[in-house]
């Protein structure tokens, strides 16, 4: 479709009502600030600070385990995907399903019985504390990496509506706003992801709704499907192909089920509900809220690929790079529909806060539970406790805020943290199933599972960014075009009834092969991780002696596993007393008997 014109979109800013929707936005993020941090001070403890009291609604948490899954990432980075390589992403629905299901019925149980304060505090109850020790650390140091890239990514959408110095501001405005959302605990992070998940629908929906309005579903249909952008089902066998179905739904498993069943986060807001059904339902509310959102940005990926079909914005020099591709598609959108630009940003601004307090509170409590708690005096009060995890709150946003404003390009950063948190996330699902599914499972396995996983990972992430640096390795795409840039001014008119094939659209893109194990997309790396840490510490529990199941709680393990320890204790009650191995004085006595009875009738 030639609706790429030959005129140049100038620099849009806002206009006063996209101001006055902002600063409505603003005010009620301060709204939120100022009633968690003054006015409600009655969850002035830890379990008020972590899980808000642990008597929420189910209607709050489900919205706030949406909004854990909108970030910049699904609105920015989604459908831009679906624009270079298609559809098949949606397979990721699968992959909800699919975790939703396991994170119920495998691991909510547990952490729901144990009600625990930190989740790594399950890994010394289960295996040792090097273990506990080992895995807080990973995740610290993965969080702490992967903090400022979350709002360097919405600066390519601040960019396109203000100048750099403003921009900065801005993301700096967003950290701040979140730290102290953070400070307000748990319950005023769920009421900002409350918010956001409006905004994000809003931000989503109306985009792609109006960019329909000229050209039509069926036309927008027709358009992807001759680009070949409708990919349903993609088996392609190739390990470096990130969008292939078995990557989507086999590697992209491992990420959500850490996300979903075992982060600090996500925990946090299913243990503060009153029970586990209630917990089950947030989790398949949530699971139908995040598809639904997965489709929009999908949806809005397919806009994007009909408005841009014949001439790409990237190969036309009009940005930099494919990442600008939505906020260039809302500049456009703009020129017909003022203030759509300003609702998208503002649902971006308030989506990347979520996530920004979410980490941050994580975070806190983590370094609080495992490495300030345990120094502390035993009979330290519950208020002075909260305090030093809102000091530690504080302390992370500034740390956030600071290399947001000072770090003059982190994307170098951004990919390497990537994989960091990739590597981290496949390492500690791994371990934690370790422990919640196998009961002959010890430190020594879990020790050396990880370690292994750990080095394994660390290797292929090492080698890929260098194979990436070096050009040997490339993340190939549909095919794109600029045959259509500068024909038909999209503003002057309708979109004709029949669409011709764009010359050289099927033409492949050249890419280098790479004929090495660093040819591995980023995205197995989790999975990776995860299948080395089951791989190695089975067989090296099994080698190094059992565990101490015996002496061990059994909560600590999941339904399924429980059930399986329980069979052979109830096989050993129904033993007679003839099979039992009679012991020495049993043997004496029996003796005794006989020798009385053979004595009484030698005397009859």
């Amino acid at each position: 479709m030639n609706n790429v014109n030959n005129y140049t979109v100038s620099q849009i800013y806002f206009n006063i009502a996209e101001y006055c929707l902002f600063g409505i936005i603003l005010g009620v993020i301060i709204g939120i600030i100022l009633y968690y941090n003054l006015i409600n001070r009655k969850y002035n403890t830890v379990a008020g600070f972590l899980f808000g009291g642990k008597n929420m609604s189910v209607i709050s948490v489900t919205l706030a385990l949406i909004a854990s899954h909108i970030t910049s990432i699904t609105l920015l980075g989604v459908p831009v995907e679906i624009y270079l390589r298609g559809t098949q992403y949606w397979a990721s629905a699968l992959s909800l399903i699919i975790v939703t299901f396991l994170t119920a019925v495998i691991y909510l149980p547990v952490f729901h019985k144990l009600q625990l304060s930190s989740s790594f505090e399950y890994l010394e109850i289960r295996f040792s504390t090097h273990t506990r020790t080992i895995a807080a650390v990973m995740f610290i140091i993965s969080k702490l990496m992967l903090l400022p890239i979350v709002p360097y990514v919405p600066l390519t959408a601040f960019r396109l509506v203000t100048d750099q110095l403003a921009e900065r501001i801005t993301a700096v405005v967003c950290v701040s706003c979140a730290t102290l959302i953070a400070v307000g605990g748990l319950q005023a992070i769920v009421t900002l992801g409350m918010v956001t998940v409006f905004l994000a629908i809003a931000g989503t929906g109306l985009p792609s709704g109006l960019a329909l309005l000229p050209m039509g579903l069926a036309k927008m249909w027709e358009l992807n499907s001759l680009g070949g952008r409708l990919v349903l089902y993609d088996p392609d066998p190739e390990l470096e192909h990130h969008t292939s179905f078995f990557a989507v739904t086999l590697a992209l498993s491992t990420n959500w089920l850490w996300k979903m069943a075992l982060s600090q986060g996500t925990l946090q807001k299913l243990q503060a509900v009153s029970t586990i059904n209630k917990a089950r339902v947030c989790l398949i509310i949530a699971c139908v809220g995040v598809i639904l959102m997965k489709l929009l940005s999908c949806t809005l990926g397919l806009a994007l690929y009909a408005w841009f079909v014949g001439c790409d914005p990237l190969l036309a020099g009009k940005i930099k790079k494919h990442e600008q591709l939505v906020p260039q598609f809302l500049n456009h959108l703009s020129t017909m529909f003022p203030g759509i630009c300003g609702i998208f940003i503002i649902s971006i601004f308030s989506a990347t806060a979520g996530c920004i307090a979410t980490i941050i509170n994580s975070i806190t409590g983590v370094l609080f539970e495992e490495f300030i708690r345990p120094w502390m005096p035993q009979d330290t009060n519950e208020l002075t406790c909260c305090k030093i995890m809102k000091v530690l709150c504080m302390l992370v946003g500034c740390y956030c805020a600071c290399v947001v404003w000072f770090a003059k390009d982190l994307d170098r950063l951004q990919h390497v943290a990537s994989g960091v948190t990739g590597v981290s996330a496949g390492t500690l699902l791994g371990l934690f199933t370790l422990g919640i599914v196998f009961s002959r499972a010890n430190s020594c396995g879990a020790l050396g599972g990880s370690l292994l996983s750990l080095l394994l990972c660390g290797w292929l992430l090492i080698g890929a960014e260098n194979s990436l640096a070096r050009g040997a390795l490339t993340f190939q795409g549909k095919p794109l075009t600029t045959a259509g840039c500068g024909k038909v001014n999209f503003t002057l008119t309708a979109f004709d009834t029949t669409t011709t094939p764009i010359p050289n659209l099927l033409n492949p893109i050249a890419s280098k092969p790479l004929q090495s194990l660093f040819r591995i997309s980023f995205t197995y790396c989790p999975f990776a991780g995860a299948i080395t840490v089951l791989l190695i510490g089975v067989p090296l529990s099994y080698m190094t002696g059992k565990s101490r199941t015996d002496s061990m709680n059994p909560d600590v393990f999941c339904p399924l596993t429980q059930s399986m320890l329980h069979k052979p204790q109830m096989r050993s009650r129904t033993v007679s007393v003839e099979a039992r191995a009679p012991n020495t004085q049993e043997v004496y006595l029996a003796l005794d008997e006989a020798l009385k009875h053979l004595k009484d009738v030698i005397d009859r």
